[in-house]
């Protein structure tokens, strides 16, 4: 009898617990439960928004994670890619939170720094864009698209020797990439070495040989190097290959041209380029240089007269005016303006290389010699008097 009222009593205990609801460990597998059914969920959202991302439809995307984070917001990755679909619709404030958050959930992928790095690169941050395409590179040292960006956003910052050691360390990996060898001749050309980036150049074309912006800096590289006919020939091969040179290259043709010695043909060639930009200033100071160099005086005067009516390169304008006046004979004019100009402008050597030659012209020879040891003090490198004369005109032009 007693054994039966034990088991009855029990039974009601039992009951009882049963009726007062779940126990506590019930309720945790329960709520597991329900968050593993919203992570499911959020995860179809996910490839529903990818999908909606890949085929452009970006709010859609955008809809979508957001309903997918807001189903199950610790997942890190929701946050990048909302990022990214941010970043296609220029809201790039919100872009930036979005992956900082994924980071604050424990994201330390290459992709979350990659696209942080974008964003501070279009906001010119180069320092902040240098951190986070380091951190994308040594994340996932074996994509070749980081350390380009890494290397590019170190030139942004000034820190071109920098940028030519990470190219440098990782060549042996991505030899064959014409982009990091590229990269790397500009480095090179950068740094001075106007042989080695020809060098880097061409190695880079080689591997892509019909990729026009390779061409065309290979054309500056080679006029950097003084190499004026092969600058010539490439620019020959672009013209012959795509038709008409941009109107940058067509200058530098001109150069090319001028630093051969060949400086009729550059004269008739700047005459079209000008006529094409009539309201360029920098076009028409560098033909009134060129003018200057071959002693077509009615050119400078056009030149500085152009821009005189643009109301541009006061310096320039000024000294062409007083070499055309040294030319015609009016000495005093020439001396006035030239003295006036180096008032404005007193560190700049060829105002007192040309004032020395008028002041000589002029029977005025204590004062010319003044003007050559000014001359001289400002010239760049170890000028010496022979060397300004020749460059800067005291003899000529």
């Amino acid at each position: 009898m007693n054994r039966l009222a034990t088991s009855l009593l029990l039974g009601v205990v039992v009951l009882l617990s049963a009726c007062g609801g779940p126990s506590q460990h019930g309720k945790e597998m329960r709520r597991q439960a329900y968050s593993r059914m919203d992570a499911v969920n959020a995860r179809m959202v996910h490839e529903q928004a990818v999908s909606a991302f890949e085929t452009g439809q970006l709010e859609r995307a955008r809809m979508l994670m957001t309903s997918a984070i807001d189903r199950f917001p610790k997942e890190p990755a929701w946050y990048v890619l909302l990022g990214r679909i941010l970043v296609e619709q220029h809201r790039l404030d919100e872009a930036r939170r979005s992956f900082e958050q994924a980071i604050t959930l424990g994201e330390e992928g290459s992709e979350v720094h990659y696209y942080l790095g974008v964003l501070y690169e279009r906001w010119s941050k180069d320092d902040m864009a240098v951190e986070h395409f380091s951190k994308a590179s040594e994340a996932d040292p074996g994509r070749p698209q980081f350390v380009l960006a890494w290397a590019e956003s170190l030139i942004a910052a000034g820190q071109v020797n920098e940028a030519h050691e990470v190219i440098s360390s990782r060549m042996d990996h991505f030899e064959h990439h014409a982009g990091l060898r590229h990269l790397q001749g500009h480095c090179e050309m950068l740094r001075g070495n106007h042989d080695a980036a020809v060098s880097h150049c061409e190695a880079a074309l080689l591997l892509a040989p019909e990729d026009r912006g390779m061409m065309h800096d290979l054309a500056h590289m080679t006029f950097g190097a003084g190499q004026w006919g092969e600058c010539l020939n490439r620019l020959e091969y672009i013209q012959d290959q795509w038709g008409e040179l941009s109107p940058a290259l067509r200058r530098l043709q001109v150069r090319a041209l001028m630093a051969s010695g060949r400086s009729v043909e550059a004269r008739s060639m700047f005459k079209l380029i000008c006529a094409d930009s009539p309201d360029d200033a920098g076009i028409w100071r560098e033909f009134g240089l060129l003018a200057w160099d071959i002693g077509d005086w009615n050119s400078l005067q056009s030149s500085a007269d152009k821009l005189e009516q643009l109301d541009a390169c006061p310096y320039e304008r000024e000294l062409f005016r007083a070499l055309v006046e040294r030319q015609d004979g009016r000495l005093q004019d020439a001396e006035t303006r030239l003295e006036r100009l180096s008032e404005q402008f007193p560190d700049q050597p060829e105002i007192w290389a040309v004032l020395s030659s008028v002041r000589h012209r002029a029977g005025d020879f204590s004062g010319s010699e003044k003007a050559r040891e000014i001359a001289v003090k400002w010239a760049s490198g170890s000028a010496d008097g022979a060397s300004v004369s020749g460059v800067y005109g005291t003899q000529g032009p």
